[in-house]
């Protein structure tokens, strides 16, 4: 695995909050903490297998796995940034990909030893987490070890509006803009009032940081992401 202490790779990192730190929030990236970059290694069948019939190999491999997001986290809070990113996809469209029970052996323990070794270098990190899919199964117990922040609540997988009345006093939410309908096929008029209203129902008391759901992609006009930003910023 690459080093994750080498301090070539937070070079841009201090540069950034050097340079935009006094005026911008800034965010370093450990994403694909322990799931996905095992099985981005190791296959996906094999992983979810391993997870099931071989679970020695499959701690093993998160346990190599996770080391290099933990330095990595520990690096970039030395750094300078104000909120450490972790996630792993561990959901589809419709629900968990694996079992909870499974999740909650297997990468429970290993996501709260990261949170806890962040926490311990600097108490007032924020941490926030990535899932695509419906990952609601997962949310009271990541709340449990410590998240703050929560992305990107996908839309057309999870309630937002639920979400926020469940998670709100608990979990900043990040996200909420659909990138999958709306904003490649709506009209600039839907986008407006999808942001009006995420801006309404999700900011409300605060604890919401209005973004879409994931990167706006390549199938998204300039009219809409315009009206977007515009809707956004009023």
């Amino acid at each position: 695995l690459p080093d994750p202490d080498d301090a070539a790779w937070y070079q841009p990192v201090k540069a950034a909050v050097k340079r935009y730190g006094r005026e911008k929030f800034i965010i370093g990236s450990c994403q694909c903490s322990i799931f996905e970059t095992s099985w981005y290694l190791h296959g996906l069948e094999d992983t979810l297998c391993d997870m099931i019939a071989d679970e020695e190999y499959a701690g093993a491999l998160f346990d190599k796995v996770m080391h290099f997001p933990l330095r990595a986290g520990l690096n970039l809070i030395d750094s300078g940034v104000d909120m450490v990113w972790l996630g792993d996809d561990v959901a589809t469209q419709r629900g968990m990909l694996i079992s909870l029970d499974l999740w909650r052996k297997l990468l429970k323990p290993r996501y709260a030893a990261i949170f806890a070794a962040l926490r311990e270098r600097r108490p007032n990190i924020a941490i926030a987490y990535h899932s695509c899919g419906n990952c609601e199964e997962i949310l009271d117990d990541m709340v449990e070890i410590g998240l703050d922040v929560l992305n990107p609540i996908q839309p057309l997988s999870m309630d937002p509006s639920y979400i926020k009345r469940r998670y709100g006093k608990r979990l900043t939410l990040f996200g909420a803009i659909d990138v999958q309908k709306l904003l490649p096929f709506g009209a600039p008029e839907e986008i407006r009032l999808a942001v009006r209203d995420a801006k309404s129902a999700l900011g409300e008391g605060g604890g919401y940081i209005l973004s879409p759901a994931h990167h706006i992609q390549s199938d998204t006009s300039l009219d809409n992401i315009r009206a977007f930003y515009e809707e956004a910023l009023r």
